[in-house]
């Protein structure tokens, strides 16, 4: 692939070859699913063989690591699971690495870590370690990319800087390890004239798709931050070119690309590219590379609905010009009237122009339908916008009253146990404690949630019901707003999906909110897997209103 894509000298060509790529992105794609099903084949041909069988889920989880995020994480599982079966502690440690590398990938930051903490480094060997040790620097620096603020910026960098000094310090000078490695770290350094002569280098080496996709990457951004503009968009170009040819869904060369575009000027193909970058990145569910398009997107999208406003109001002046010329054309006509020669030719030119302005017409009508989609479009964004805020000042407010009333509370508390020590009157401090009822508290704050929810979605139980057959559907009694099950997914809809965190505002075990959950999904009509988007798409009272 490097070869070919070296053949394209100038930036014109390389771009013919990513629009061709990009058109023709869907055969890739195929393709890919081929290669796929082809070792899924192997796998079940030869999975009496714990080696084998090993062998072709690793297979497989190199063609879905780069393509899909939830396929790579199941069969690094089943590569995990394998190693175990074979005892080999080489094989296990090498399988939490790659697990790491998954939840990198997703901007699973956390977990990733977490993952690779648990990797023993004496049971790895050499290229094993080098793996581990640069998932480690990449995973740090993208944390210190992704946070942002200064003092923990410095810290993750640092941190990444060790790990690249760890490679640096165990493999051979000129290894593709060790130039790997000083590449990364003259970048976060910015030594970018030194990075820019190893990444030439290392373009020079053997590697895979993936890691030449990355490589090329880095070059473009040493050679932009060089003022090299024009080599720092070939290799992104060649970047682009490597990720769409062997359907890399993970790949940041296209975003990149549309954003210089854009800063270029031109917002027609950073507007495509962009499409097709949110499309990638959805596609492989990498949730910090959607954040990071989101940022972009916005900006692009405005540019081209100005460009679009600005082609209606050049359209309007030609529509005018366009009326102006019928009328001179009439008005001519008049005057020739009794020269039948010359009106025959009058006529024909009116025709003409008819034609010219109902072309015009039919354009125009184009423009005005391409911006009434962007302008639903916005609203669309505008509505959740509003409907954050709503629920954010609701809450606020309950929040200030629930804790007002908690304060007021403490403080009486306070002083009678004050009262009651100055009188020595201990027990009188016991029957105070005994009356302290938490159970009661909790009820109340939970019937406060419910109240205040059902304040925001006064429909949401009977939309809630409307997921079930009429046998399944959840009847309260008149005292109730909400019971448990109801409250578990008002929580989902307020944004707030993680089991643990429901656990424990509602005070009950994980493994008790995912009993409630499946068992809810599953006397629902509704898939599984589309159920919670069914409870997002529930309106709150304003979006109703409207």
């Amino acid at each position: 692939m490097l070869l070919s894509i070296h053949a394209f000298a100038d930036v014109d060509s390389l771009q013919k070859v990513l629009n061709g790529r990009l058109s023709n992105r869907g055969a890739f794609d195929q393709k890919k699913v081929f290669s796929i099903e082809r070792i899924r084949a192997n796998l079940n041909q030869d999975y009496g063989s714990l080696p084998n069988r090993y062998k072709n889920y690793d297979k497989l989880f190199n063609a879905y690591k780069s393509y899909i995020h939830d396929s790579a994480y199941f069969y690094c599982k089943k590569l995990n699971a394998t190693a175990r079966s074979l005892n080999d502690d080489q094989k296990i440690n090498l399988s939490k690495i790659k697990m790491g590398f998954v939840l990198v990938s997703a901007g699973m930051f956390k977990e990733g870590l977490d993952t690779l903490k648990l990797v023993n480094l004496s049971k790895l060997d050499a290229r094993a370690r080098y793996e581990y040790l640069f998932l480690q620097a990449r995973s740090h620096f993208d944390l210190a990319d992704y946070d942002k603020i200064a003092d923990y910026y410095t810290q993750y960098n640092l941190i990444g800087l060790r790990y690249c000094d760890s490679i640096l310090h165990e493999s051979e000078p000129k290894s593709y390890e060790y130039l790997s490695a000083a590449g990364l770290k003259s970048i976060r350094m910015q030594e970018y004239q030194k990075a820019s002569n190893i990444y030439e280098h290392i373009l020079g080496l053997k590697q895979t798709y993936q890691d030449s996709a990355v490589n090329l990457s880095c070059l473009s951004f040493t050679y932009f931050e060089l003022k090299k503009t024009q080599l720092g968009l070939e290799m992104l170009l060649k970047a682009a070119i490597v990720d769409n040819t062997n359907s890399t869904k993970e790949g940041v060369a296209l975003t990149n690309l549309a954003n210089y575009l854009y800063q270029q000027g031109d917002i027609k193909t950073a507007f495509s590219y962009i499409n097709y970058a949110i499309d990638d990145a959805n596609f492989y569910g990498a949730r910090h590379r959607e954040a990071q398009i989101s940022n972009i997107m916005p900006i692009i999208q405005s540019e081209k609905v100005n460009g679009i406003e600005k082609q209606k109001n050049l359209l309007t002046i030609y529509a005018s010009t366009i009326t102006l010329l019928i009328v001179i054309v009439f008005v001519f006509a008049y005057i020739t009237l009794k020269q039948l020669k010359k009106l025959r030719v009058a006529d024909r030119l009116i025709i003409e122009k008819n034609a010219d302005l109902n072309n015009a017409n039919d354009s125009l009508k184009l423009v005005n339908f391409e911006l009434d989609k962007s302008n639903r479009s916005l609203s669309r964004i505008n509505t959740k916008l509003d409907e954050a805020n709503l629920i954010k000042d609701e809450y606020i407010g309950n929040f200030f009253n629930i804790h007002s009333s908690y304060i007021e509370k403490l403080d009486k508390l306070k002083r009678a146990v004050e009262k009651n020590i100055k009188a020595e009157d201990y027990s009188g401090i016991s029957l105070m404690m005994r009356k302290l009822n938490t159970d009661l508290e909790r009820e109340n704050l939970s019937h406060s949630f419910d109240k205040v929810f059902l304040n925001l979605f006064p429909n949401f139980v009977n939309d809630f019901n409307a997921l079930f057959i009429e046998d399944f559907q959840i009847i309260l009694s008149d005292k109730d707003l909400l019971n448990t099950e109801l409250r578990i997914f008002a929580l989902i809809r307020l944004g707030i999906d993680e089991n643990e965190t429901i656990a424990t505002i509602l005070n009950y075990s994980v493994n008790t909110i995912y009993t409630y959950k499946t068992k809810v999904k599953n006397r629902s009509f509704v898939l599984n897997e589309e159920f919670e988007d069914k409870i997002m798409q529930i309106k709150a009272v304003k979006e109703s209103t409207e």
